[in-house]
């Protein structure tokens, strides 16, 4: 187990000066280092900038005097002839410090003249002559004809390595110079002056030709593919830092366009750069002479600080061997004297409160002792509430164990409420006994606890001898208890099957009622038809009756002469006969083919393709007998082109259905009415059919089960309660789709069927079901 390490109060407090000053400079060390470097890598930022561009200046204003001498020279030669340019050119390159060699070349790259200096001049017939075409400076000075300066290459002459300037000459001819490395270098560093930052001189090729630092850098690298050079080729942000050589530097470029080369410059960035490493050790030296003023002064403060604490102290030791009495130390510093101060109150306190706990103990209604904290738990305080339950006196238990006083009824109740405890668990029950020597159960629980450097443990007991007693009633009322639910719930069990028989029987006798319902609708549209049936049957038997009685005259005629008149007068009974017979058979064909339609569509499941109107036409017509001898009306206002691809006789069943519902309950008692059928196609694209009636309307408290089985207001007077339930199952199940009802009562109903245009494919449809 780690402990921390214990330190004298002289030593801490020095060492908390030395770490408060090492803290107060580190704090203030790094704050300036925070501040100032970011503001020096800032100006190292910005000078490397300015001097770059500075000495890009300067290097295109001196070099700018050798162009100016090369364009005199181009002026002065383009009307001199070959022996007069040639020396010129030789007056040109004469001291070799600008120019070492120059040649007047035509444009077909032809040596015409050259000039070298004095001590190559033998070999300058050489050069007459050659051919110069090939080289990227000519072709450039051609293309452009204007002054070129050219990349580092191999002097024709000499062979070292030299740059190029050209220079158009008239239309015909070019000036080309070869400049010494040496001069770029001594331009350069007369345009660097004293600046601190790094500046190169890079041609097109990417090739080094000139530094600032002595020429170290020149042809030690190629920089044209450093991401550095791409970036500035590419008009892109320039990286914030590029390493060369192992150190870092803060990067600018700058491009020349009269010379097209590259100056760039680089800054030392980090430790790299002075003015930081400066910053730096100032902020350590500083930090080290804080450590080295913390060091020497921090044993005396320390010392002269504790010196009225380490008189509190003692007296706090006194008060802890027993000491009374007595002044408590003060001295020069108040925090100490108030810290003096509370701990005498503190030494009060403790006293007050150890009397208060002991008389807590004491009123404590829940029996409680304190042993110690090994076996065989020596008993050391018992409070009134224990002497009261077991029966003893204190005096007579204390410094005693609980074998000595006789407390366990038998050794094994000690064993066995030690085991339960030792195993985890919170409280422990056992038999124990009292002081007239009954045996009472208690409920032992106990909790270790430290006073100073001394562990007691505390123990709490619970007489539950009465609660075990009730505990046992309540066990045995439990058990009864039982017994009784479970009786009931057999009883309950056999009616629960009782009410399934009674449901299943029930279920059977709705679907009887619904094929009675059925058969009934059916039957009533039988009898309608058949009584409309009557009419144009007994028309059309009555006219051939007739023509049967003319026949059986004409005969008669006949015997006694055929005559022009009798022959007329039957052709016109047969014309008239057959009419007659015509018109009402044909109108019984008609009233036979809607009965049938209907007939066929509401016994058989068939989906097929169908107009509305046909639909409700057909249905009207064949309940149109029913209405013939009521004072009630039909009226069907539903438009052509309403088509379904749909059960036709679940449908007709729906609206035969509401029909005979409006005539059966709304019309009910009254002398007229009228059921108004109307379609038409909602914004949705369903179709709507609506059965209103002008009847008596249905009361609210009927109106939300309406579609309920077996609600009607007619039970055992002609009302089965199915005919709105069969047309609700009908729309929603076979049709898919829904069936509602809005109504007032003295006003009428309205029922809104709402139909898709494509009944489900899944629907395994029954008319009625």
């Amino acid at each position: 187990m780690n402990t921390l390490r214990v330190w004298r109060l002289r030593s801490y407090l020095a060492a908390l000066l030395v770490a408060t000053i090492l803290a107060t400079f580190a704090v203030v060390g790094t704050s300036i280092l925070l501040l100032r470097i970011p503001q020096i890598e800032r100006t190292n930022k910005e000078e490397v900038v300015r001097d770059t561009q500075e000495i890009s200046d300067r290097v295109e204003i001196l070099l700018g005097s050798l162009e100016a001498r090369m364009e005199l020279l181009s002026e002065a030669v383009e009307t001199q002839d070959l022996v007069a340019v040639t020396a010129l050119l030789e007056r040109a390159a004469w001291d070799g410090t600008a120019i070492r060699a120059i040649y007047l070349a035509s444009n077909e790259g032809t040596v015409l003249a050259a000039g070298v200096v004095p001590v190559l001049r033998e070999h300058r017939t050489d050069l007459l002559g050659s051919d110069l075409s090939a080289s990227p400076l000519f072709r450039a000075v051609l293309a452009s004809r204007q002054i070129v300066w050219g990349d580092k290459f191999l002097s024709a002459l000499t062979g070292a390595v030299t740059v190029g300037m050209a220079y158009p000459v008239g239309r015909d001819r070019v000036l080309l110079a070869e400049v010494p490395l040496s001069y770029l270098l001594d331009t350069f560093q007369l345009a660097a002056g004293q600046h601190t930052a790094s500046i190169w001189l890079v041609d097109r090729s990417g090739e080094i030709v000139a530094d600032t630092d002595g020429g170290r850098h020149v042809g030690t690298a190629n920089v044209l593919n450093w991401p550095l050079m791409q970036a500035a080729r590419n008009f892109q942000t320039l990286p914030d830092v590029f390493s060369f050589e192992g150190r870092s530097f803060h990067p600018a470029v700058s491009h020349s366009n009269a010379l097209d080369w590259y100056f760039v410059g680089g800054m030392p960035a980090g430790m790299e750069n002075a003015q930081i490493r400066g910053q730096v050790v100032e902020v350590v030296t500083g930090f080290a002479g804080a450590l080295l003023v913390g060091l020497l002064m921090a044993p005396f403060w320390a010392s002269w600080l504790t010196r009225p604490l380490r008189g509190i102290v003692a007296r706090a030791e006194q008060i802890t061997q027993g000491a009374v009495g007595g002044p408590w130390p003060q001295g020069p510093i108040a925090e100490f004297n108030g810290l003096s101060a509370d701990i005498e109150k503190m030494a009060l306190t403790l006293q007050e409160r150890e009397q208060k706990f002991l008389a807590i103990f004491n009123a404590s209604p829940v029996p409680m002792s304190v042993t110690a904290t090994e076996s065989p738990y020596a008993l050391l305080d018992v409070n009134e509430a224990w002497c009261r339950d077991f029966g003893r006196a204190r005096e007579a238990v204390l410094g005693r164990t609980a074998n000595e006083i006789g407390l366990w009824r038998s050794p094994d109740e000690r064993v066995a409420m030690l085991d339960q405890l030792q195993q985890g668990h919170a409280v422990a029950e056992a038999w124990m006994l009292r002081g007239d020597g009954r045996a009472v159960l208690f409920q032992l629980s106990r909790r270790q606890a430290q006073v100073g450097s001394s562990f007691l443990m505390v123990w709490a007991a619970v007489d539950m001898t009465d609660i075990r007693r009730i505990g046992n009633e309540l066990r045995e009322l439990n058990a009864e208890l039982e017994a009784r639910v479970q009786r009931r719930t057999e009883a309950l069990a056999v009616a629960n099957l009782d009410l399934s028989g009674a449901n299943a029987t029930l279920r059977e006798t709705q679907g009887e009622l619904v094929r009675v319902e059925k058969m009934a609708a059916l039957g009533g549209l039988v009898a309608g038809v058949a009584h409309e049936l009557n009419t144009p049957l007994g028309n059309g038997l009555l006219a051939v009756t007739a023509l049967t009685d003319e026949v059986r005259q004409f005969r008669t005629a006949m015997q006694a002469g055929l005559r022009r008149s009798a022959l007329e007068s039957l052709l016109d009974s047969v014309e008239q006969a057959t009419d007659i017979a015509t018109r009402n058979l044909h109108r019984a064909a008609d009233l036979v083919t809607s009965f049938k339609q209907v007939a066929v569509d509401q016994t058989s499941s068939q989906r097929r393709h169908f107009e509305l109107r046909e639909v409700v036409d057909e249905m009207v017509a064949s309940l149109r007998p029913s209405f013939a001898r009521t004072p009630y009306k039909i009226q069907v206002d539903v438009p052509n082109g309403l088509r379904l691809d749909s059960y036709p006789g679940a449908l007709g069943q729906a609206i035969g259905n509401l029909i005979h519902n409006a005539v059966l309950h709304g019309f009910d008692g009254r002398s007229h009415g009228t059921v108004h059928i109307t379609g038409e196609r909602d914004d949705q694209g369903a179709v709507v059919l609506s059965v209103a009636d002008d009847g008596h309307g249905i009361s609210p408290d009927l109106l939300d089960r309406i579609f309920d089985p077996f609600v009607t207001t007619k039970m055992g007077r002609g009302g089965t309660g199915l005919g709105l339930h069969i047309a609700f199952n009908a729309v929603t199940h076979a049709l898919g789709g829904s069936l509602s009802v809005r109504s007032e009562v003295g006003v009428g109903t309205v029922f809104e069927i709402r139909l898709p245009d494509s009944a489900p494919r899944n629907s395994d449809v029954a008319p009625l079901a």
